[in-house]
């Protein structure tokens, strides 16, 4: 489950996997958020960016009281430092658009994104 943290990544394939099934078409906030409360301890920084981008896109505020926010939110933080400037700014979005206000994760990410600012090109800047 995504609550059990043993530091270990999954290989690549099978991130790419878990890449393919967060971004189908077909894809659901509940299966990607199921997805993650099964494997999500395991995912890279971009499936755990990812994944909130998606559920913020596809779901909205329709899960700003989901339990499994708090999870994804508390991952999104553990890994804060090793998203890149598109991912930093998608989990941002992601839990904005979802109204789910982790105080934690957003003091991480106002102290995270001055330190990336010259690495966002104007359309991540523009998200």
């Amino acid at each position: 489950s995504a609550r059990r943290d043993d530091g270990r990544e999954a290989p690549l394939y099978q991130q790419i996997a878990w890449g393919k099934q967060i971004t189908a078409r077909n894809a659901t906030p509940e299966a990607i958020l199921a997805l993650f409360a099964n494997d999500g301890h395991r995912f890279s920084a971009r499936n755990v960016a990812t994944t909130a981008h998606r559920v913020g896109k596809f779901g909205g505020h329709r899960f700003r009281s989901d339990r499994r926010l708090q999870p994804l939110a508390l991952a999104c933080g553990r890994r804060i430092v090793d998203f890149n400037a598109m991912e930093l700014a998608n989990v941002a979005w992601g839990f904005a658009k979802m109204e789910f206000i982790d105080r934690r994760l957003f003091g991480a990410i106002a102290v995270e994104t001055p330190r990336r600012v010259r690495d966002f090109n104007p359309q991540e800047m523009a998200n």
